[in-house]
This record gives C-alpha cells, structure tokens and sequence, in this order.
C-alpha cells in the first residue's frame, strides 16, 4: 500500500508538471566560492553534491539538504542552494538523479519519462543519505538539520520524512528536524500520517501554479490536525519556478522559518 502511494504522488506530481519547461540536464554545477564538492554513498553508489557553507563563521551551523525538481537543476534549487548560505544555512546541494539517470531528452522526469517504480525508493534513500552525511559533516551541527525541496523533490522529501530511519529498537527517527516545500505537495503517506513530520513550511504559487494549491492546503491541514508545527504560505497568481519578487519573497519565508525551527 505504501508502495503504491508513492507512485500516485510522483504520477500525480509528473503529470502535473507535464507542460512546464524543464532546465536540461547536464553536468553537476558548481555555485561558487564558499561551495565545495561533497558526495557522498547512497545504496553503495556516489551521489554527487555540492556543500556550500556561511562565510566567516567557527560556530557549527545549521544545514538543509537541497532537491530539485523534476527537470534535474534548474533556477530555483540552484538559487536557494546558493542564497541560504548567505543567512547562516549551510546547504547541500544533490544530484538525486545521479543513479536513475532521466530518458533520453532534455526534459528529466518531467511528463512522466522513465519507470517510477524502479526509482522513487531511490531518490528517497538518497536524500535520506544526504541528511545522514550532514549531520557526519565537520561545522553542522548534527541536531539542526533539514530538507528544502521543489516540486518533484517536494515529494520525495515529504515520503522520506515520513519513512525516516529504523533504529535499534524497531522505532522510526526523525531523519529531518524541518522541511520547506515549494510548489508540491503529498496524496499518499505524509497526508495519512502527517503526525511524523517535523515542523514544515509549504510554499505555493497559488491557482496559477503548475501543481494544485489544493494539494498544499490539504497537507496543511492534516498538518494542524496532528499538531505539527507548520506554515502554508501562498503568492496569488504566482509562477511555478518561483522567479524575480516573488522568489524573493519565498526566500524570506524559508530563512524566517528555518532560523526558527532549526536556530
């Protein structure tokens, strides 16, 4: 059943997104001073990722793990990868595609390319992993790290957190200690079991916006239900990539939520 939630999240998600113009895929990017290559293992493979850290600063810092969308990297993940740094926020920036690469053409998953029942536990394990590897990482400290997401990666962030880790004692951990989603939302496990996600800010493009705001408005509200902490921002008439004033606005969100939930 679990299994076959998932697939209805990234079927509904994909379709969605099938008319919006996806960035090509291409080589890793590099963003910059202040970012260095950090890849590291998922499921006995590399994933590649680029960690870029807040300039001037000795104290151990808060991290998220960055995921693009379903087009591979594009403006938004790239832009918030670069910028969150600039606020105190170390960000990992991963390539979750690295082990499934997309099919042939430059538009990624986008418009239901590929088989997702042979990648969805993957890019779940590999953004799990990636949180995993910031808490190991010198400078983060390892109780204040989270997941900012967009579109197709806000689905996969949103099943890991609910999937989380086993521990010893057969109980699920909480693999992020916050979540910003943009422009997605969940129609599977963590809509029925929202009680498992840590405080989650979702951010929508509104009626506009090439994934329903319904979808947000519904997690928000099994969010307040199960009383978890959370935020449902929405930017009326807005665009999907999140461009210009209102990306601007959406960074204001994020950094405001994640200095308040992750310090």
């Amino acid at each position: 059943m679990v299994r076959a939630a998932r697939l209805v999240v990234l079927a509904a998600l994909v379709g969605a997104l099938a008319t919006v113009a996806a960035p090509s895929a291409s080589a890793f990017p590099k963003l910059g001073p202040g970012c260095v290559r950090a890849d590291y293992a998922s499921g006995g493979h590399p994933v590649p990722a680029e960690l870029c850290r807040p300039s001037r600063t000795k104290a151990a810092v808060p991290a998220v793990v960055v995921v693009h969308g379903c087009g591979g990297f594009g403006s938004l993940d790239g832009s918030l990868a670069h910028q969150l740094p600039r606020a105190g926020i170390a960000t990992l920036y991963v390539d979750f595609f690295a082990q499934t690469p997309p099919p042939a053409g430059h538009r990624g998953y986008c418009g239901g390319g590929g088989d997702a029942r042979d990648v969805w536990t993957t890019w779940q394990r590999e953004v799990l992993d990636g949180a995993a590897a910031l808490r190991r990482t010198h400078g983060v400290d390892a109780r204040r790290v989270g997941v900012v997401a967009w579109s197709l990666g806000g689905g996969v962030a949103l099943d890991a957190a609910v999937a989380g880790r086993s521990t010893g004692g057969g109980e699920v951990s909480r693999p992020f200690d916050a979540i910003v989603i943009y422009s997605s939302y969940a129609d599977g496990p963590a809509l029925t079991q929202a009680r498992r996600l840590p405080p989650t800010l979702l951010l929508s493009a509104g009626a506009t916006d090439a994934v329903p705001e319904s979808g947000a408005i519904a997690l928000h509200r099994a969010l307040v239900a199960a009383h978890v902490p959370s935020e449902l921002r929405i930017w009326p008439h807005g665009r999907h990539s999140w461009p210009g004033v209102q990306g601007a606005q959406g960074l204001r969100w994020t950094t405001r939520f994640l200095h308040r939930y992750l310090g």
